[in-house]
C-alpha cells in the first residue's frame, strides 16, 4: 500500500509539472511586434581643449605634478535620438559615468516595434554643440515579427552598425 502511495504521488507531481509547463502560455511579446536593442559604450569628446604649458607654468607646479599639457578630464554628455519612419521611439541625454564624469556612457534600451519595414535613423551628439549629430545612420529595414534588430556603435569605424 505504501508502494501504492509513492507511485501515485509521483505520478501527480508529474502531471501537474507537465500540465504547468505548457499551461498557461506565455508569450514575451505580441505576434506582430518586434525588438529593436540599442546598446553600446561610448566616450565622448572632452569639455575642453588641452592647452601646452609654459616653462613658467610649468615651474609653478610641483616637480611630481609637471607635464607638458593640462587636459580636462570631464567630457560632454551624450545625446541619442532613435526614429522610426520620421517618429521618435527614443531619445536621451546621457552622463558620462565616473566620479569626475570622465568615463564612458554606457546603454542599453529594448524598444518593442511593429514588425514590418521601417525607415530607421539614428544620431548621436557626443561634441556637446547644437549643431545637429555628430554621428548618423540611416537604414531601411524589414522587421520580421519576433526578431530582434541590433544598433551599436563600432568605435574603429566612427559609425552605427546596425544588424
Amino acid at each position: 500500500m505504501r508502494l501504492f502511495g509513492e507511485i501515485a504521488a509521483w505520478a501527480t507531481f508529474a502531471v501537474v509539472v507537465g500540465v504547468l509547463s505548457v499551461w498557461p502560455r506565455y508569450e514575451m511579446m505580441d505576434s506582430g511586434a518586434a525588438i529593436l536593442t540599442l546598446t553600446f559604450s561610448h566616450a565622448a569628446q572632452r569639455v575642453g581643449e588641452c592647452r601646452t604649458l609654459t616653462q613658467e607654468d610649468l615651474n609653478e607646479l610641483p616637480p611630481n605634478m609637471r607635464r607638458p599639457s593640462d587636459c580636462p578630464r570631464e567630457r560632454n554628455p551624450v545625446h541619442i535620438e532613435l526614429r522610426s519612419s520620421g517618429s521618435v521611439i527614443y531619445q536621451d541625454l546621457l552622463t558620462p559615468s565616473g566620479v569626475w564624469s570622465d568615463g564612458k556612457v554606457n546603454i542599453y534600451k529594448r524598444i518593442v516595434i511593429p514588425a514590418g519595414p521601417h525607415e530607421l535613423f539614428i544620431g548621436m551628439n557626443d561634441s556637446g554643440g547644437d549643431s545637429g549629430f555628430d554621428f548618423e545612420t540611416r537604414a531601411r529595414v524589414d522587421l520580421q515579427p519576433g526578431r530582434n534588430l541590433v544598433i551599436r556603435f563600432d568605435e574603429l569605424s566612427s559609425g552605427f552598425v546596425i544588424r
